[in-house]
């Protein structure tokens, strides 16, 4: 029989199988089992776990080592990361403003007080000065944490928070982030020293309030610069760095739930940090007892001054318009050019007074100047608070005697005689169409009780007498006097006679609107002064010119927005003319045959060579007394403005002498001032002048003549003259 195999025996029905050929056969009983000795296996095993490090850490290394070089330092650092644009006035070099996403403002560390750097450090990354850019204990410290359920932990360096905020990436919470933020902390300090790195940090860290760096938030919470702050202010303002516009500002401005308790609790903390860290003395830190007094911020809270109307509003909608969206303004390095003049609007704004005018409590003021036939914005004031209430084009004031020569202009437009006396300007008057809230009729009486019984439209208006041309704007009807006005420039008006129950007139529009009173033609319809200012360059140009604020808009690749002035043509450019020689004559008594003067008692509005301006100035709820046009506060205003002009806004007698044309031209000598009037005409006190008329004018001139003095035309209005 053969060895391991099954053999068949004598009995058939027994099968029985050998052991397979090599199995090691069974020790006999008693004897011991042989084994490895112990010391060779635990060799094989510490030798192979010291090639799987050995491995690992080549491979960890392989890794660390080309991640580490594909990793960049941030090309830009904080002096380049702020793209904002730049507004300026229309000299493309004098500074208006800026427009960024950030405000801030580089300062070197020695313009940066000592407070501020130990504060800093103190609070946010006790081992700076020790570490090459990434805290190991820190890291293990957070990590340990984290793995145990606490709450999270980033243990990022002064280092790594800075290339992190630089590139972008602070958003980020993932390892790979931390990772590569690691790297790029280790690059850094490489290649810059620790004062270096600390520089940059403070230059751009947020601290809320919308200010990036310490000197912008030094501005926005105490108001001085980032060398005059003292420890306790330091240390307020480190405290914003953990949760800026948080709980940590007293004030808080953005409504966070943050208070002065909380605040004061992190301000402490900061302090006593400082003391633990050998960079403030006890003895002076226990002297630190009350929390900094801080701004408030919702006093202009973005800080902008009277020019603040035009950066932060007029230029960003402008732009809108034209396709250039605000954060493409805010981040893209425009060069704005705007049409507002440097010197008219310092002399405007910061010589006139109107800045004490609004000073004073209940008083406000308002000023436009634009150029006639462009639209070019030259000076502009709606208040003090650039992000608040603008008082110059947002809200409207009556604009009482001031608003006459539209009724001077709307009669000539329908046909009206404006020179015969044919208007009763007696005072008090009364008029069916001039009542009460009862509709009962009241007594209408001229400024400073002024009386003349027969006197012309043209007269009445010079003369501000509001009961002749109350008659005459009964005679021409309140709907025909806003559609003359809207031919001026009016965009907007207010309508008396509707107000809401908190005591806000609606809006209207004197082109589309109907239902409008006679009152009108005295004024009763509030208008911005940025309208009247356009309507007083139609008046001067014959054209209506669409007011605007942006010049030009350059990148770094070059011009990327000419603005196109959009001017129409206005009244007939005879009435225009015709209508502003009442103003003429106003300037006269003041001496100066360039101009063209109306007012009322809280406007003042009127013309000079290529420049039309319109003030408002008075009471905000009663708007004056209207006991007279002179001597008051807008005219004080205009008048500063006007004799400080420049030769810009003044013409050469002589180049008139030899350019006399168009409706735009003023005397052509002023030596002949009592003789000539406007345009090369006769005063109009003896008549238009015949260079000024037409065919047609001339022979209704002689017409007239021969027929004698016309019948005075009736009180009531006629479908004739007041057909739409």
């Amino acid at each position: 029989m053969e060895s391991g195999r099954a053999t068949e025996t004598e009995d058939p029905r027994r099968r029985f199988t050998l052991r397979p050929f090599g199995r090691r056969p069974a020790e006999p009983p008693g004897r011991p089992r042989r084994s490895r000795p112990k010391h060779r296996r635990k060799k094989r095993k510490i030798a192979a776990l010291g090639l799987a490090v050995l491995i690992l850490a080549t491979t960890v290394s392989v890794v660390g080592y080309v991640f580490y070089a594909s990793v960049d330092l941030p090309e830009a650092l904080d002096d380049d990361l702020s793209q904002g644009s730049t507004v300026y006035y229309s000299d493309g070099t004098t500074v208006m403003g800026e427009l960024a996403a950030e405000r801030r403002t580089s300062v070197d560390l020695a313009d940066i007080a000592d407070d501020v750097e130990v504060a800093v450090v103190a609070a946010e990354d006790s081992n700076f000065y020790e570490h090459p850019g990434v805290d190991a204990k820190g890291v293990l410290r957070a990590l340990v944490n984290n793995v145990k359920g606490g709450d999270q932990q980033g243990a990022s360096t002064l280092t790594q928070q800075y290339v992190g905020y630089v590139a972008d990436i602070r958003g980020d919470g993932s390892y790979l982030r931390k990772a590569r933020e690691a790297a790029m902390a280790m690059k850094m300090e490489d290649e810059y020293s620790k004062d270096e790195i600390l520089n940059h940090y403070l230059n751009i860290v947020y601290f809320g309030r919308g200010a990036y760096g310490v000197e912008a938030a030094a501005q926005a919470f105490f108001g001085v610069s980032a060398a005059e702050l003292s420890t306790s202010q330091a240390a307020l303002l480190v405290a914003q760095i953990k949760s800026p516009d948080g709980p940590y500002d007293p004030r808080d401005p953005y409504g966070q739930g943050g208070s002065v308790e909380e605040a004061a609790e992190r301000w402490e903390y900061v302090l006593d940090r400082m003391v633990d860290t050998g960079g403030l003395e006890q003895v002076k830190r226990d002297a630190i007892t009350e929390l900094p007094e801080t701004l408030d911020p919702t006093n202009d809270p973005e800080g902008l001054g009277p020019e603040g109307f035009v950066t932060d509003g007029y230029v960003l909608r402008e732009l809108a318009d034209a396709g250039i969206g605000t954060d493409e303004v805010l981040r893209g390095g425009f060069d704005i050019v705007t049409t507002l003049d440097a010197d008219l609007q310092k002399l405007a704004v910061e010589q006139s007074g109107i800045r004490d005018v609004a000073s004073q409590d209940g008083m406000a003021a308002a000023l436009s100047a634009v150029e006639p036939s462009t639209g070019r914005v030259l000076a502009y004031y709606g208040g003090e608070n650039g992000a608040g209430l603008d008082l110059a084009a947002d809200v409207g004031h009556r604009p009482g005697t001031a608003f006459n020569t539209v009724v001077l202009a709307a009669a000539l437009d329908t046909g009206l005689d404006p020179w015969s006396p044919w208007l009763d300007g007696s005072s008090p008057r009364q008029f069916e169409t001039y009542v009460d809230d009862e509709g009962e009729p009241m007594d209408l009486v001229n400024i400073g009780g002024a009386q003349d019984h027969e006197v012309s439209l043209v007269d009445a208006v010079r003369d501000k007498l509001d009961t002749p041309v109350y008659q005459a704007a009964e005679l021409i009807g309140g709907d025909a006097i806003a559609r003359t006005a809207a031919d001026l420039g009016i965009d907007r008006m207010w309508d008396p006679h509707d107000v809401d129950e908190h005591g806000i007139a609606a809006e209207i529009d004197p082109a589309e609107a109907t239902g409008f009173r006679p009152d009108i033609g005295i004024g009763a319809y509030p208008v911005t002064t940025l309208d009247a200012a356009v309507m007083n360059a139609a008046l001067i140009s014959g054209e209506v010119a669409e007011p605007y604020f942006v010049e030009t808009v350059r990148d770094a690749d070059g011009e990327r927005y000419e603005a196109e002035p959009a001017v129409i043509p206005g009244l007939a450019v005879g009435v225009a003319a015709e209508s502003a020689l009442p103003m003429y004559d106003n300037a006269l008594e003041y001496g100066d045959p360039q101009l063209g003067v109306n007012a009322s008692s809280t406007w003042h509005t009127g013309f000079a060579p290529n420049l039309a301006l319109a003030v408002w100035a008075g009471d905000e709820t009663k708007e004056g007394d209207g006991s007279s046009h002179k001597g008051t506060i807008a005219e004080s205003i205009w008048w500063k403005v006007m004799s400080g002009r420049s030769d810009a806004y003044r013409w050469d007698p002589k180049e008139i002498q030899e350019e006399r044309s168009g409706p735009s031209q003023l005397l052509p000598d002023e030596s002949d001032a009592d003789e000539i009037g406007p345009n090369g005409t006769e005063s109009y006190e003896t008549g238009i002048g015949e260079e000024a008329l037409t065919d047609e004018e001339a022979a209704r001139a002689a017409e007239e003549e021969a027929a004698g003095a016309p019948e005075p035309l009736p009180e009531t209005p006629t479908d004739e003259l007041t057909e739409d």
